[in-house]
């Protein structure tokens, strides 16, 4: 593997360990800590969005590498996908149970 390759692998699997963690941050915040600081009200305005349009746009980039590689040998895409995957399954259930409640 170049390490042209390898340095985009390592990129989506570090903005899709953001998103998620900034996701998941976001809904501890949400349930548990009730933190109403100014400035963290700001910051979370500021990047939830992105965060949760990213994430789709990141698992496409991180699956579109794993064929580009023919699945031949593990990758930061792998792992990429995975974080990603779980990350917009609970972003979506989150969104569903917030709707019911």
């Amino acid at each position: 593997m170049s390490n042209k390759k390898m340095a985009s692998e390592k990129l989506i699997l570090a903005l899709g360990t953001f998103a998620f963690l900034f996701l998941f941050l976001l809904h501890l915040n949400h349930s548990i800590f009730h933190c109403r600081f100014v400035l963290i009200g700001v910051v979370q305005e500021m990047l939830t969005i992105p965060c949760i349009l990213g994430q789709p746009f990141l698992l496409f980039l991180a699956i579109r590498g794993l064929c580009l590689n023919k699945f031949k040998e593990k990758t930061y895409a792998q792992v990429a996908v995975v974080i990603l995957v779980v990350g917009m399954g609970l972003t979506v259930t989150k969104f569903i149970v917030c709707q019911s409640t």
